[in-house]
């Protein structure tokens, strides 16, 4: 007995036999809502269903829409896959194109800072084989004359090379709460963050990352930092009612320079 109750589950599972289990209910949904629900007698509720069913919704159309949907459900698949590819594929597409620019100004900024540290691994090189050179002169004085010369031109030159970098540094420069902020919001593709109130407490949320949660000083903080992103553009509010925020194009620069 099991095994036939198992044989016959398994071809109620089939597509055919489900899908054209649904269109017998679909066709037939009134008089199963009368003979349930009506309070008469028996035979009467017979008659009911009777009335809103024919041997064409009990079995011919259930079976032919069954037999339909099934023959055709795949060749939908297939149309429909073919339809959404085109799109899918620019979404993609796009999607890559943002990666591989962002590695490019990553590959970029790594090869500026090995650069610049090889010029300087170069200049100590150099300012040793002159210290040498300068250990070489036997005249005391005029060696003491010339490590004084060197001395005085070297400190210049470090002068000016603190006050280029300084000039070199972007401006606006944020705090420490608000970088968290940003590289949190970085993590999402779409750089979005939000400033949530409830009855209970008041937080931003960055990407994963929850701030001002622990309490209300920990939120003023954070929420000072976000309005700096704001005022120095490197964050804009959506839809000016400052709930929802994300990355603008100079923010999106300051986090590939952090």
């Amino acid at each position: 007995m099991k095994e036939v109750v198992d044989a016959v589950n398994n071809r109620i599972k089939t597509p055919y036999f489900g899908y054209a289990i649904l269109a017998f209910i679909a066709l037939n949904w009134k008089g199963f809502f009368l003979l349930v629900l009506s309070k008469v007698k028996p035979e009467e509720k017979l008659a009911l269903f009777d009335a809103q069913t024919d041997i064409y919704t009990l079995l011919i159309y259930p079976l032919a829409i069954g037999a339909v949907v099934a023959a055709t459900a795949h060749w939908l698949k297939f149309i429909f896959g073919i339809i959404e590819r085109k799109p899918k594929e620019l979404v993609e597409n796009l999607q890559l194109e943002a990666e591989h620019k962002k590695t490019i100004k990553q590959s970029q900024l790594e090869q500026s800072r090995s650069d610049l540290f090889a010029v300087k691994e170069n200049e100590l090189i150099e300012r040793a084989k002159r210290d040498e050179a300068v250990e070489d002169i036997e005249d005391l004085e005029t060696k003491e004359k010339l490590i004084k010369q060197l001395d005085s031109i070297r400190a210049e030159r470090d002068m000016l090379s603190s006050e280029l970098q300084n000039n070199q540094k972007p401006k606006n420069t944020v705090s420490k709460e608000a970088e968290e902020i940003l590289v949190a919001a970085s993590s999402d593709k779409n750089g979005n963050i939000m400033k949530i109130s409830t009855k209970s407490d008041r937080t931003i949320q960055a990407g994963k990352n929850t701030f001002g949660a622990k309490d209300q000083k920990s939120f003023v903080k954070y929420e000072a930092a976000l309005e700096q992103l704001v005022e120095y553009d490197f964050v804009k509010d959506l839809g000016h009612q400052g709930e929802i925020f994300e990355i603008t194009h100079k923010g999106w620069e300051l986090v590939d320079a952090l």
